[in-house]
């Protein structure tokens, strides 16, 4: 018969073996969380908040924040600098960098506006102007020869004597110097200009000219050159806005105008209704056909 201290130790030995499993799972058990790794906060391990851990054997992961980048403190501010476009120079755009779209040439400035105040004084005033034709003619001028190496402008003789109740506009796109003829010879206005490119008189004197429109002498925009075979709706659109232009001009209805294409000229000459050229007519459109075509 055992003693009551040998009884003791057997109820001890019993108790510790089933308290042991039940310590071990406290242990492991992350729902205790007596193994629970730390928060990022409180590590002292040197690896900063925010980044990626390695999941701790036998624990739940738990989920790492990352930054939010949408957050508004994480915004630029729009009083901060943008840093692709911090080395653009400030101000307009600089002639002869990528910034200025325009083929770089000499500064011709100083030479348009003498040459432009030169044709305001030979233009005759708008009242001699209207009137002064029974019927308008545009001529529309096509180059395809190269001019002679060295020469200046294309010369162009325009003799207007045959047909002293008819005007002419000039429609071109490379530099001209035009010799006019007239009768009588100090007729008002009889000679318009239209050019996408710089022009001048041979011989220059007031009332010589009914009016002009040329890029280089500040106008916004001038007619295409209208091949009458072939068009598109904008070049017939721009066209037809600048024969309005004239019309008024010469207070004319549109039914009074009459327009040409000619390919390399350097004489036109008008002896009442027809057209004398050493150049090429490529086209013809007049009259009502005009005024309708210029309708669409």
């Amino acid at each position: 018969m055992r003693d009551g201290s040998g009884h003791l130790r057997l109820g001890l030995a019993a108790l510790g073996a089933v308290a042991i499993p039940f310590a071990v799972i406290a242990a492991l058990d992350p729902r205790i969380g007596l193994l629970r790794p730390r928060p990022a906060q409180d590590a002292s391990d040197g690896v900063a908040a925010g980044a990626v851990r390695e999941p701790v054997p036998g624990s739940v992961p738990v989920p790492t924040r990352l930054p939010d980048r949408t957050a508004p403190d994480e915004r630029p501010s729009p009083d901060r600098p943008c840093p692709v476009c911090a080395g653009a120079p400030a101000g307009p755009p600089i002639r002869g960098t990528l910034q200025d779209p325009d083929i770089q040439i000499p500064d011709v400035a100083a030479e348009r506006r003498a040459q432009r105040e030169r044709l305001i004084g030979w233009t005759a005033h708008p009242d001699r102007v209207s009137g002064s034709a029974a019927a308008l003619d545009l001529v529309g001028l096509v180059f395809t020869v190269p001019r002679e190496p060295g020469a200046g402008y294309r010369p162009l003789a325009v003799d207007l004597a045959g047909a002293p109740d008819r005007a002419v506009v000039l429609v071109a796109e490379q530099p001209l110097s035009v010799a006019l003829t007239t009768a009588p010879p100090d007729r008002a206005g009889a000679l318009g200009l239209e050019s996408s490119a710089a022009f001048a008189l041979a011989e220059g004197r007031p009332d010589r000219l009914a009016g002009f429109r040329a890029l280089p002498y500040g106008a916004a925009e001038v007619a295409p050159v209208l091949d009458p075979l072939r068009f598109g709706p904008a070049t017939l659109r721009a066209f037809c806005a600048s024969l309005r232009l004239w019309a008024v001009q010469f207070g004319l209805p549109a039914a009074r105008t009459r327009y040409t294409l000619i390919e390399n000229p350097t004489r036109i000459a008008l002896s009442g209704e027809a057209v004398h050229t050493d150049g090429t007519p490529r086209g013809r459109v007049a009259g009502r056909r005009l005024a309708r075509l210029c309708r669409t």
